[in-house]
């Protein structure tokens, strides 16, 4: 079925663009209207979601340069249980008034915001089949959406952030096209990893084996360009999942970049010129939010692609594998046109030194730590008497765990740790 297409002129309000007709059923709360012409597409993966009647729309607003320009596709957050337009009405606009092409998803949700929100109420892997579906519209239909194919990033909010991650970790797997890179913003990393990870009807907190949809664990070589934001005062995603999933990306060699305002701000976009203030110089007080998709544009891109080891029909009609057909890793791979045009056991032909033109396949990843880079920041106490909290010792005796200020802070983290006294969850590394 072709999708289902609406043209809107964004200084109408939704509802007077429609005639008073509604639109197909979204997920989302609202759907801000940007500034410019755009499209509405109702993408062809189905009805879902808890109610069983989502459907996954994107809104498509293309560069006002009039011609190819790097596009967003901009993932809204809300927990998984429901889409909020405040950064699409925030950041989107801020990318449209760049020049980029902006695609918004409002994607099938897995959680009610009505009820039992405590449960997975349907299929999580919906809303990864609504950005693969949503990544190929925009491929096929580059032209008519100024969209360079080549520069489509991803851009996510808490839960969104999260979806953003684990789609760029499993889109070769799922035979999806794959971003340039990702800008991952208060990224829901933990909790979005234990909703994906849960059977449906089932209470995801407790959830403990959640590692095949943690973005942390899934990391590798050819983990796209990411950028990663995130404020200390975040009461949502605390500052110790961002620097295990920094920690990560380091271990592979993934090139990133960090920005952590360590004082104030929360599950919510800061102004710019915080973000701007801890980048060391590299981002401009006067940009925008923008500002983050062009880094992730001009960082190094993965030096390896992730491959796959699709058996021919003959071996799978036989039962045999790529790793298990020395002779035909032998004498087909890139001699042999079908296999070539096909993409047959890409991994092993790679491993036998026959791999295919132009293809440096990534080696399997590397487990990441389980410890985390502990910070050890004083205390304003400390900072005022000119003490550290290596050389703090009564104060380490008396507070760290057992001081609620210092456990809400993370005060003197390393120190603790080394002392016997860290804080819960928290593995300091050597």
């Amino acid at each position: 079925m072709y999708p289902t297409t609406l043209l809107f002129i964004a200084t109408l309000s939704l509802a007077a663009a429609l005639d008073g007709n509604g639109p197909p059923a979204s997920p989302a709360i609202d759907r801000p209207v940007l500034s410019g012409l755009f499209t509405s597409i109702t993408l062809p993966t189905g009805q879902g979601g808890c109610s069983g009647t989502q459907e996954a729309i994107l809104d498509i607003y293309p560069s006002s340069s009039g011609s190819t320009a790097p596009t967003v596709l901009h993932l809204p957050g809300g927990a998984y249980m429901n889409l909020v337009g405040d950064t699409v009405e925030s950041a989107g606009q801020q990318y449209l008034d760049a020049g980029y092409t902006v695609a918004v998803l409002y994607y099938r949700l897995p959680r009610s915001a009505t009820t039992t929100s405590w449960l997975v109420c349907s299929d999580p892997y919906e809303a990864l089949d609504d950005v693969s579906s949503a990544m190929t519209h925009l491929l096929e239909n580059a032209a008519d959406y100024n969209v360079d194919a080549d520069q489509i990033v991803l851009s996510g909010f808490s839960a969104g952030g999260h979806l953003a991650s684990l789609y760029s970790s499993l889109c070769n797997a799922r035979s999806s096209a794959c971003p340039a890179g990702q800008v991952l913003h208060f990224p829901f990393m933990e909790k979005g990893s234990k909703i994906f990870c849960s059977e449906v009807g089932t209470a995801f907190n407790a959830l403990q084996d959640y590692d095949e949809c943690f973005p942390t664990v899934l990391v590798d070589e050819a983990t796209p360009p990411t950028i990663l934001y995130h404020a200390g005062g975040d009461p949502i995603v605390p500052t110790s999942e961002m620097t295990g999933f920094v920690s990560a990306l380091g271990q592979q060699g993934t090139s990133y970049e960090y920005y952590e305002v360590l004082e104030g701000g929360g599950h919510y976009l800061v102004p710019f010129s915080q973000v701007a203030a801890v980048s060391d110089g590299v981002l401009d007080s006067s940009g925008d939010y923008a500002s983050l998709i062009e880094r992730a544009l001009m960082l190094p891109n993965p030096s390896c692609v992730r491959c796959d080891d699709i058996a021919t029909p003959w071996m799978e009609d036989n039962g045999k594998t790529c790793d298990a057909t020395t002779w035909l890793i032998t004498n087909k791979c890139v001699d042999d046109p079908q296999w070539v045009t096909n993409g047959y056991c890409r991994s092993s032909c790679y491993d036998a030194g026959r791999g295919y033109a132009n293809e440096v396949c990534c080696p399997p990843p590397t487990p990441p730590s389980s410890c985390t880079e502990c910070s050890d920041d004083a205390t304003p106490w400390m900072e005022n008497n000119a003490k550290k909290c290596a050389t703090s010792p009564s104060s380490i005796e008396t507070n760290c765990n057992e001081n609620g200020w210092w456990v809400s802070n993370a005060y003197c983290q390393l120190s603790c740790f080394a002392a016997g006294r860290g804080y819960e969850g928290i593995d300091c590394c050597d």
